[in-house]
C-alpha cells in the first residue's frame, strides 16, 4: 500500500505514573516527521490497565465521532525510542500488511529477557511457552510474526501501533489477571497474566495479523539503560520456562552465529547461508574478517574465500587477513577454508566448479554485474548464487544503501538471466536460467 499518497493520522497515547524519562519525552514529541498528523495525549494513573483503556477509549470515541484517525499508537513513559519511530512503524505495518506491530523491548534486568513471548500450545493464560531473549531476537527476522515462531506471538505494549479499525478495535481492551496457586510442596505462589499478553491473545482470537520488530531502536530506562540494538544478556534462552532455546530447532547441529566477529551479516542471514552451504563446495567473494565465512564453513564441505584483505570499502581500511585466519581458528573451521588473497576478477580463470557462490565484494553496479557473470562461468549446473546487501529501498535492515547491488540483481532478473529462489533479509538467492560454459 502506498502511504505517501495521503496523510496518515495517528492517536498517540502515553500512560504514566508521573515520571517521564527525558528520552521518552523526546521520543513522544519527535515521534513523527509530520507531527501535524499526530494527536498526542498523556494519561496519568496508578491503575495500569485502566490507564491503558482510558487512552484506548479516547481514540475510539474520537473515531466514532468522525475524527480522521487511521492508527492508534502507545509509548510507555520509560521507553526512549529513536526520533521518527512512528513513521517507521507505520511504514512497516503497511509493508507487511499487519494489523498490530510492537517493538521488542528488553526487560530491565541483566538477563537479556524481553516480554515478547511465544504462547504455549494449551494457551494457558498464566504460562506462556517462553519469553524471548535479546540473543534469540537477533536470530529472528527483523520483523517477525507467529509464522516465524511456529507458535502464537505475544507482544509487548511499551511501544506499539495498530490500525484503528472500528470493525474489531472496540472488541479489544487491556486486563491484568492475577491469581494464587498452590504448588506440590504446599507453598502458595502469585501468578499474573500481564496486560500485554492478555491483549495479544484477544488479537489472535479476532484473527488479527500481529507482528514484533527491532526495526526501531529503543532504550528501556531504569537504573541502567537496556537497549534492543544488539544481542546481550546473561541468558541465551528463558531458563525459567524452557531447558533450551525453542528457536534452536531447525538449526544445523552445533551451528552458532559468530556475534563477536566484525562484519555486517545478520544472524538470520548467517543461518540462511549455513543451510545453503550444507555439504557443499562454496566460493565466497568478500570475506572481510570472516563472519559469513564461519557461518558457511561450519556446515560446508569446503569454502574458498577470496578477498584482497585491504579493508577496501570499509570506514577503516586495514590488512584483515590475519584477523580472518584467527577467527577461523577460534571457531574451529580453519581446515575447511582455503584463503585466497586477491579479487574475484584475478581468480576468474579457475576451472573449479562450485555448488554455491556468495557475492559480497565491491558493491557498485559494474562490479556486481561482473561478479554475476564470473559466477555463472564456474557454477555447477544445479548451483546457486547468493548476493548480500540487496535492499529494495534505503533504510531496509538499517544498513547502508547500495543501489548498485539492487540495480544489478534487478537487471539480471528482468533480463531473464537469473530467476529468484529466495530472500533472507538482505541476501537474495538466484539461480541462472542458462549457465555460461566454463
Amino acid at each position: 500500500m502506498d502511504t505517501s499518497q495521503q496523510p496518515r493520522r495517528t492517536f498517540l497515547g502515553m500512560p504514566g505514573y508521573g515520571d517521564i524519562s527525558a528520552g521518552a519525552a523526546r521520543g513522544f514529541y519527535r515521534a513523527s516527521e509530520s507531527p501535524q498528523y499526530v494527536s498526542m495525549q498523556y494519561n496519568e494513573g496508578s491503575l495500569l490497565a485502566q490507564n491503558f483503556n482510558a487512552l484506548w477509549c479516547t481514540a475510539l470515541n474520537l473515531k466514532q465521532k468522525g475524527a480522521s484517525l487511521d492508527y492508534f499508537a502507545m509509548q510507555h513513559a520509560d521507553i526512549s525510542p529513536q526520533p521518527g519511530w512512528l513513521d517507521v512503524l507505520i511504514e512497516e505495518l503497511e509493508d507487511r500488511d499487519l494489523d498490530v506491530l510492537s517493538v521488542v523491548v528488553p526487560i530491565k534486568s541483566v538477563h537479556g529477557l524481553t516480554s515478547t513471548a511465544m504462547d504455549s500450545d494449551d494457551r494457558s493464560a498464566f504460562h506462556p511457552m517462553c519469553r524471548l531473549t535479546m540473543t534469540e531476537i537477533f536470530d529472528l527476522p527483523e520483523t517477525f510474526t507467529s509464522d516465524d515462531l511456529g507458535h502464537p506471538l505475544l507482544i509487548n505494549t511499551g511501544l506499539w501501533i495498530c490500525r484503528l479499525n472500528m470493525d474489531w478495535a472496540p472488541k479489544l481492551h487491556f486486563t491484568v489477571n492475577d491469581r494464587l496457586v498452590q504448588v506440590p510442596d504446599g507453598r502458595y505462589m502469585a501468578e499474573v497474566e500481564p496486560e500485554d499478553w492478555y491483549f495479544s491473545r484477544l488479537c489472535h482470537e479476532l484473527g488479527l495479523k500481529v507482528g514484533a520488530t527491532r526495526k526501531v531502536r529503543v532504550a528501556h530506562q531504569g537504573k541502567h539503560v537496556f537497549v534492543n540494538s544488539h544481542p546481550w544478556g546473561s541468558q541465551q534462552f528463558d531458563q525459567e520456562y524452557v531447558k533450551e532455546s525453542v528457536l534452536d530447532v531447525g538449526k544445523p547441529d552445533g551451528w552458532c552465529f559468530p556475534y563477536d566477529v566484525p562484519g555486517w551479516l545478520l544472524p538470520e542471514e548467517g543461518l540462511a547461508l549455513a543451510r545453503l552451504a550444507e555439504g557443499k563446495l562454496v566460493l565466497e567473494v568478500g570475506s572481510y574478517c570472516g563472519k559469513s565465512t564461519i557461518c558457511m564453513a561450519q556446515t560446508a564441505a569446503q569454502v574458498v574465500s577470496v578477498d584482497p584483505h585491504d579493508g577496501r570499502g570499509t570506514s577503516a581500511p586495514q590488512d584483515t587477513e590475519k584477523q580472518l585466519r584467527g577467527n577461523l581458528a577460534q571457531f574451529g573451521v580453519a581446515d575447511k577454508v582455503a584463503v585466497v588473497k586477491g579479487t574475484f576478477h584475478s581468480s576468474e580463470d579457475s576451472d573449479q566448479l562450485f555448488d554455491l557462490i556468495f557475492l559480497d565484494g565491491s558493491h557498485d553496479l559494474e562490479s556486481i554485474q561482473q561478479d554475476l557473470t564470473n559466477a555463472r562461468r564456474i557454477l555447477k549446473e544445479d548451483g546457486l548464487i547468493a548476493v548480500h546487501d540487496y535492499r529494495e529501498k534505503p533504510g531496509d535492515y538499517d544498513g547502508s544503501w547500495d543501489p548498485g547491488v539492487t540495480e544489478a540483481v534487478n537487471k539480471s532478473l528482468e533480463s531473464g538471466d537469473m530467476e529468484f529462489v529466495s530472500r533472507h533479509a538482505t541476501i537474495v538467492v538466484l539461480r541462472p536460467k542458462e549457465l555460461v560454459p566454463a
